[in-house]
């Protein structure tokens, strides 16, 4: 066989195991929560069968790319679940504990084949457990004798092929339609995506440029009938531009499901863990955000819940006495907010006691001012400083301090905002607020010493000008009461460095500014215009100020440094003692 044609061979070989590695991995993704409902209703024939086909599916995939390692767990599992279906076996929650497992085994295998790595896991251990839980579930039949269910078309375990004839036949129509969504659909390598982004950014900063020329071209020729119609046919690209940006935007959307599917198994598993029983609720999980945002959302989400399950719902003894529910309730919801997502994480639990934060932070010196009084909110914010942690003992599951300290790095990282509202005995509830997308995004372009920069505009909860006299001190730090709320101040100049003269007024500009928990108020020279842009990469020159994320180019067409929200506040806080 010529070369070229084993290359070409070569190639179709690897496309095939990359969209198997896909499609599998969005089966398994979905699994976990189809056993977390068969644990809440084991009779539910419909949903075995959807799970028996799920891994059947997968087993006859394995077997024709020839993943023997794969196929061999698959066969065993499918063995367990092909006696669920045939009501051979109940399926209890040490059953399904041993599935799960095996379902595990089955995502490292593919994370293997994903890296074209060697072993990573052993697999004759989970192996030897289905074969116990099938050979422990027949040991019963023979002395309970036969079942009372009549068992129809019952085959064997050892052939599965067989036992899938009629099941195959039934739901041929279902592949069918199947075929035809699939048909509909494209798979997009996700670099292709990124470079159509980017020239849309350059088309958006060729558009607030061309916008600002025809700006001050109709200013001087009013009137003239050539200007008019060269206006309307920018305003015609202007708008087509926007649509584009639109539509490549919604492409890279993906929905928060995607993360969202993971937790039900999360609190399954840890509630079992913790002997708490424990109802997880999901809304919103059509929501769509940016792939890239979506990325840095797992942890931040994985350590919340693990501390509403942990510190937050109360043992079912606990909650009797208290005259609650023996089960707890976590709610998770998404939904979109202008150009933001809003995802919140509440449970019915104990709350959180400010007056057991505030003795804590005080012990680790993180409130340095005695005699300052913080309201219930500001003290509770301290749970996200690095280390802080109220817990008594130190659990597998929490306790060490880095939970919350994981959310807010993560969260600060996308320019997010974190709000905790919490009553003691009644619960807790964490809203994150995270920008839509990334890579073009709204900015106030603001002004010091005459040069222009850009403030994410996710960032800012309101502008205003305050006079000098009602900014106060305390240990040094510039301090301004907001509606009965002490807000720390920052000068932009300073936090630059910026070698230049204090302009000589009454009043200044400030910038209400907040990343996760933190609030601050930037104070400016002047506050310009909101404007759309572009973040480009400043390269090495900036490499070492944290305080500038990025750059882009001003409808004028200068250029104007993009300012990380998250470094200007961080780098004051040795400076504030609130």
């Amino acid at each position: 066989m010529p070369d070229e044609m084993k290359d070409e061979m070569q190639d179709e070989m690897q496309e095939l195991i990359k969209d198997f590695v896909v499609e599998t991995d969005e089966v398994l993704e979905g699994l976990d929560q189809c056993f977390v409902k068969l644990e809440e209703s084991p009779g539910d024939l419909g949903l075995i069968n959807e799970i028996f086909r799920a891994v059947h599916s997968i087993k006859g995939s394995a077997g024709f790319l020839g993943f023997t390692r794969l196929v061999e767990v698959a066969h065993q599992s499918e063995n367990v679940l092909n006696k669920l279906r045939q009501k051979d076996m109940q399926a209890t929650s040490e059953t399904i504990d041993i599935i799960l497992e095996s379902i595990d085994v089955l995502k490292i295998l593919i994370t293997e084949i994903k890296d074209k790595a060697g072993a990573r896991v052993e697999i004759n251990t989970i192996k030897t457990k289905l074969s116990l839980l099938l050979e422990y579930s027949a040991s019963l039949e023979a002395v309970c004798g036969v079942s009372d269910t009549p068992v129809i078309n019952k085959v064997e375990p050892d052939n599965p092929v067989s036992s899938n004839e009629i099941e195959e036949k039934n739901s041929e129509k279902q592949i069918a339609g199947a075929d035809q969504e699939k048909e509909q659909t494209l798979r997009i390598d996700t670099n292709r995506l990124d470079h159509v982004m980017d020239l849309v950014g350059e088309l958006v900063l060729s558009r607030n440029r061309l916008s600002k020329i025809l700006s001050d071209i109709e200013a001087l020729y009013e009137g003239d009938e050539k200007i008019k119609t060269l206006i309307e046919t920018a305003s015609n690209i202007s708008l087509i531009t926007t649509d584009i940006q639109l539509s490549v935007m919604k492409m890279r959307m993906v929905p928060i499901r995607k993360v969202f599917n993971k937790f039900p198994r999360m609190v399954r598993d840890i509630a079992r863990k913790a002997n708490k029983k424990i109802n997880l609720e999901m809304y919103g999980e059509a929501t769509e955000i940016d792939k890239s945002v979506i990325e840095e959302l797992n942890d931040p989400l994985v350590h919340l819940i693990r501390n509403s399950i942990d510190h937050g719902i109360e043992s079912p003894q606990e909650r009797l006495k208290k005259g609650k529910p023996e089960a707890g309730t976590i709610k998770l919801n998404a939904y979109q907010e202008g150009n933001s997502i809003v995802i919140q994480i509440e449970d019915d639990g104990k709350g959180i006691d400010p007056s057991v934060v505030e003795r804590k932070a005080r012990e680790r010196g993180l409130i340095r001012n005695q005699d300052i009084k913080l309201s219930p909110k500001e003290i509770i914010n301290y749970i996200f400083e690095p280390g802080f942690s109220t817990a008594d003992k130190v659990t597998d599951i929490s306790g060490r301090g880095v939970g919350m300290d994981v959310v807010k790095t993560n969260i600060g990282r996308i320019n997010g905002i974190i709000d905790v509202n919490s009553e003691v005995g009644q619960g807790t509830q964490i809203a994150l607020k995270i920008p839509l997308t990334l890579a073009i995004i709204q900015v106030l372009m603001v002004k010091v010493d005459g040069e222009i920069y850009a403030l994410p505009l996710a960032s800012i909860l309101e502008t205003f000008r305050v006079s000098k006299s009602s900014i106060k001190y305390i240990d040094g730090q510039q301090i301004l009461n907001v509606r009965d709320r002490l807000i720390p101040l920052i000068k932009l100049s300073d936090a630059l460095e910026l070698n230049c003269e204090e302009v000589r007024k009454d009043w200044v500009y400030v910038v209400l500014m907040a990343i996760a928990e933190k609030k601050v108020g930037v104070i400016v020279d002047e506050l310009c215009h909101q404007e759309e842009v572009v973040i480009k990469p400043v390269g090495t020159y900036f490499s070492d100020i944290k305080e500038v994320s990025g750059a882009t180019i001003t409808g004028d067409g200068k250029v104007g440094l993009i300012l990380d929200p998250g470094s200007l506040i961080y780098r004051q806080r040795d400076l504030t003692a609130v």
